[in-house]
């Protein structure tokens, strides 16, 4: 096929792709752009992001800030049925309400001034990821406790602080880790420990939630600064956090209401990156490990080869794209990281990196059935550098010698985060399908795409929604159709 060059002068960039969503739907997408949804992917394909950048006359001063809105994506027979719903915090119930913002968030103030804002955390929008583990669907965002909602309607049940395990001061992250070997759960959260002779120390809570999800083990790892950190690896054996060089400066004038905390995070050149290995059985570090000034935002697999520990991480020497996320609608590009793999010798204290991908990159996943076991595929988003990447345009596979593939999408198309959903005999860790949800800019609708996992330059199917999905954070497969309206024909 000859593929003509496009005018560059009409190519939409990717900000129409975060433009709000305000209706809730529920129905069957019928639009097959090509191909045939496969019948051997049976589940639900769950995808949470802020559905509004705006309210009323508004716009949130940063991406991290819009009201939590989740997706699902039901595969059942050769069909896949869309619905979509917010989660109803207070956040989102009292500001649609008001049609106006009226809380903190990660780079909002509240309009005001200083006294309306002096004192007050930022509010939690529920916006980040999702899990169903125990039975429970939770929606995730690192500053506060997870959001449940009904896995069969996706209404919203309410805060989760499992049976009172978490207190107030105890925060969920928004990327929990599934430990396949034994079923549990294991998360963390940043928060103040106390104080000692120094002044006020910051910790690491670790939690364990068994295959119940029950939160039965709690640990404390104490730290010399409070960190910027987002995600975290997962072995058979051990939890790695890498304290990374992104560092909160000022506080006190984010406590007095004067700056938000977007604006007082920063990179910190003399600041090194600081690895913390932590025993799942104890939930105690074991091991640390110092290297030059860094950061990983996102993890993909971990594990253990003889007495090294092997992390791949999405790696940046900086925290630039903080400014994009600041200003999404006059952003010129949204910046990701290299793909790196770690190998740290849990016995000398040695500490290696090797580059797996020249591609920019970010959110990378891999089959959830070889989560901490040594794996061969791991697939990330791409910023491919071809003068149309305001915003992911592409996704890869890498394997243990790089790149093995790269898929880019057409001008004016942007896609997001890619999940793997196993499928099929499930006998080869490839075997399954990647699935993408892609904003259309010239049609100002999304698009569901479903690429073969051995090779990703076979796509299967690809579907056309009846609107668009504003570009959302992360995804997450699981096995059952559990959304009560896709049972029905």
């Amino acid at each position: 096929m000859t593929v003509t060059e496009p005018d560059t002068t009409q190519v939409p960039d990717s900000h129409g792709g975060l433009e709000n969503l305000d209706a809730e739907y529920s129905y069957w997408i019928d639009d097959l752009i090509d191909g045939e949804v496969p019948t051997d992917l049976h589940g639900t394909f769950f995808r949470n992001g802020p559905g509004r950048q705006r309210i009323g006359t508004d716009t949130y001063g940063h991406w991290f800030d819009g009201c939590g809105m989740l997706c699902a994506f039901s595969f059942v027979d050769g069909r896949v049925h869309f619905r979509n719903r917010y989660v109803r915090t207070p956040k989102y119930v009292n500001e649609t309400r008001e049609q106006r913002i009226l809380y903190r968030g990660f780079g909002t103030q509240r309009p005001g001034g200083v006294l309306k804002n002096a004192f007050r955390r930022p509010a939690n929008p529920a916006n980040t990821n999702a899990v169903v583990h125990g039975g429970k669907l939770l929606t995730l965002w690192e500053g506060g406790h997870p959001w449940e909602l009904d896995p069969e309607s996706l209404e919203t049940i309410g805060e989760c602080n499992f049976d009172g395990q978490l207190n107030r001061a105890n925060v969920f992250s928004a990327h929990p880790h599934l430990h396949t070997r034994t079923g549990a759960m294991f998360n963390f959260g940043a928060g103040l420990g106390g104080i000692n002779r120094k002044g006020v120390y910051a910790v690491m809570n670790i939690y364990r939630l068994n295959p119940d999800g029950v939160l039965d083990k709690k640990g404390k790892v104490p730290l010399p600064t409070f960190p910027f950190a987002h995600d975290f690896a997962l072995s058979d054996k051990y939890a790695i956090f890498f304290i990374n060089s992104i560092v909160s400066t000022a506080m006190g004038s984010v406590i007095l209401g004067r700056r938000s905390i977007s604006d007082q995070t920063v990179f910190d050149d003399d600041t090194p990156m600081r690895i913390i290995v932590v025993d799942l059985d104890t939930l105690t570090e074991v091991r640390t490990f110092e290297t030059d000034p860094g950061a990983i935002i996102h993890f993909g697999n971990a594990y253990e080869d003889g007495q090294e520990l092997v992390i791949d991480g999405m790696h940046a020497t900086d925290f630039d794209a903080n400014e994009g996320l600041s200003d999404v609608f006059n952003s010129t590009r949204f910046k990701a990281g290299t793909f790196n793999r770690f190998r740290l010798d849990m016995a000398s204290g040695r500490l290696a990196v090797e580059k797996l991908s020249d591609t920019e990159s970010e959110f990378p996943v891999f089959n959830p059935a070889v989560a901490g076991q040594r794996h061969r595929h791991t697939y990330s988003a791409c910023n491919v550098d071809n003068g149309f990447d305001s915003f992911f345009n592409g996704f890869q596979k890498v394997g243990d010698g790089g790149q093995e593939a790269l898929i880019t999408l057409p001008p004016g198309h942007y896609g997001a985060e890619p999940i793997f959903a196993p499928a099929g005999d499930r006998e080869a860790e490839d075997r399954g399908y990647v699935l993408e949800v892609v904003y259309n800019g010239f049609d100002h609708v999304s698009e569901l795409h479903v690429h073969r996992g051995e090779d990703i330059t076979e796509r299967v199917c690809a579907l056309r929604l009846r609107h668009h999905v504003p570009h959302q954070f992360h995804g997450h497969w699981h096995d059952d159709v559990v959304v009560a309206e896709a049972h029905q024909g």
